[in-house]
């Protein structure tokens, strides 16, 4: 494995008083949204060279009718491994080269009243130098919640797109995010035996993980059905419809010991991955202290009008360029066999 050229990389120092603001553009490049919204975890150590074993990815909380706050959202466990150390999350700038921020003494936040059993993690995002990064949000309007999943009738088979680390090839002189397609395997009601989480929400995917995909951002596209007039009858082609934020990659289905070498190796072939539910992350990011905060610092925001602010201006997706970006990212991907 080729390690990466990123010595030209700024570590920056922490600075989180500064949350970048989005506001919706319709002319934006839709083409690397995907690659956009997310990052890379790693711990700080100022003796010892960054090792990236986590996804981050960026989600905007709408604020009023034209802004919102950005968010980074990772695993809960991925949080956990840094802790109590700083993180530093590896982004691209505007310029090409990578950029690190170092989280500081800022706090991650878990799930209010069930943090044993919802593996997600979220970290106000800022910077002075915000302005400077290449990156773009995902909105928590397309948040696959139970109503929209309703609206749009989401369930097994719909197409996946999952984007994040591939741990054993980063980039050598930029980050470059990998993209993984599967299905959904299975929605069920009941919770699911995790390890490590006890009875955890969680939906099951066909495709598997790596261990660098924690903490991804996890998109579906639910399917559309148009009718075709036959001769006598009338029957229906089916495609892909909207875009929408499934969840978040846990991690894949541990064999367990018991497996024989054999099973083992067929088990390459059933590989079933662990999503946790956007409405987890939703409940995560609407944190009462979290919530509070956000407040307070759109009102400072709001009240100053500083030029810092204006200059973290973002593009966001929104609900209609989000689909055309996944239907960018379902022609381009063939999943492995």
């Amino acid at each position: 494995m080729q390690s990466p050229n990123w010595s030209n990389g700024e570590i920056e120092q922490p600075g989180l008083e500064v949350y970048p603001l989005g506001r919706v553009d319709s002319d934006m490049r839709i083409a690397d949204q995907l690659l956009k919204s997310v990052g890379f975890v790693a711990r700080y150590d100022p003796d010892q060279p960054l090792v990236f074993g986590g996804t981050a990815f960026i989600v905007g909380v709408k604020m009023d009718a034209q802004a919102s706050l950005c968010h980074l959202v990772t695993a809960k466990h991925v949080a956990e491994a840094i802790e109590p150390a700083e993180a530093v999350i590896a982004m691209n700038a505007k310029d090409g080269a990578p950029r690190f921020l170092r989280t500081g003494d800022q706090q991650w936040f878990y799930h209010p009243t069930e943090k044993d059993s919802v593996d997600v993690a979220v970290l106000p995002l800022g910077s002075p130098k915000i302005d400077l990064y290449d990156f773009a949000f995902v909105p928590e309007e397309i948040f696959a919640t139970e109503a929209r999943i309703a609206e749009y009738n989401i369930g097994l088979g719909d197409e996946l797109i999952t984007v994040g680390l591939f741990t054993k090839f980063m980039g050598l002189t930029h980050l470059i995010p990998i993209v993984r397609t599967g299905n959904i395997a299975m929605m069920p009601s009941d919770p699911v035996p995790i390890k490590g989480f006890g009875l955890m929400e969680a939906y099951l995917a066909e495709g598997r993980s790596i261990g660098g995909l924690s903490g991804s951002p996890v998109f579906v596209r639910n399917t559309v059905k148009f009718p075709v007039q036959r001769a006598k009858s009338v029957s229906h082609l089916h495609g892909l419809g909207d875009g929408h934020l499934l969840g978040l990659a846990h991690g894949h289905w541990d064999l367990p010991a018991s497996f024989t070498a054999t099973e083992q190796a067929e088990a390459v072939n059933m590989g079933v991955s662990i999503i946790v539910p956007a409405r987890k992350i939703l409940e995560v990011l609407y944190h009462p202290e979290l919530t509070a905060m956000r407040k307070e610092h759109f009102e400072k925001i709001k009240k100053s009008a500083s030029p810092t602010a204006d200059s973290a201006l973002t593009k966001p997706f929104t609900k209609e360029n989000f689909e055309a970006a996944l239907k960018k990212a379902s022609q381009r991907v063939t999943p492995q066999k």
